[in-house]
């Protein structure tokens, strides 16, 4: 008996390889996300430098009324997140950008508009509402 558990964990484990890797690259189980980061402050050019546990996106300067984005995949565990730094004149934070738990008012789609009061996400399972937070830090002096 106990041989025959040996072989069916040996026979199984490759299968079971297999269904995973198979699973985690089918676009059906694992929805393709678009994030927009897109700068609304007229008059001014930005700096955000995203990233995520396994990606770094780089440092980008947008002016005024332009957008950076991006596509990714949510991993097997589904906890990917991914986080920008926002720098403006008006004040600058880290701030999260897809996390699981604002997914559910975005439909795969997380558009964010950097404004002169902090960065707001366009909702769009809530009627294009935004929501938007405050700088986390406010501008310099200098």
């Amino acid at each position: 008996m106990k041989a025959l558990k040996q072989n069916m964990f040996v026979i199984s484990a490759p299968q079971i390889l297999l269904l995973m890797m198979l699973v985690a690259s089918s676009e059906a189980v694992f929805e393709k996300i678009h994030v927009t980061v897109g700068n609304d402050i007229p008059g001014e050019t930005i700096n955000i430098h995203c990233y995520s546990t396994e990606d770094n996106l780089g440092s980008h300067d947008l002016a005024y009324g332009a957008n950076f984005s991006w596509d990714f995949r949510v991993n097997v565990w589904g906890s990917t997140k991914f986080w920008c730094d926002i720098t403006t004149k008006h004040g600058s934070g880290n701030y999260g950008v897809y996390t699981k738990h604002v997914a559910v008012y975005c439909n795969g789609v997380f558009q964010w508009l950097v404004k002169e009061k902090g960065p707001c996400l366009i909702m769009t399972e809530l009627g294009n509402n935004l929501y938007c937070q405050d700088w986390k830090n406010p501008p310099s002096l200098l």
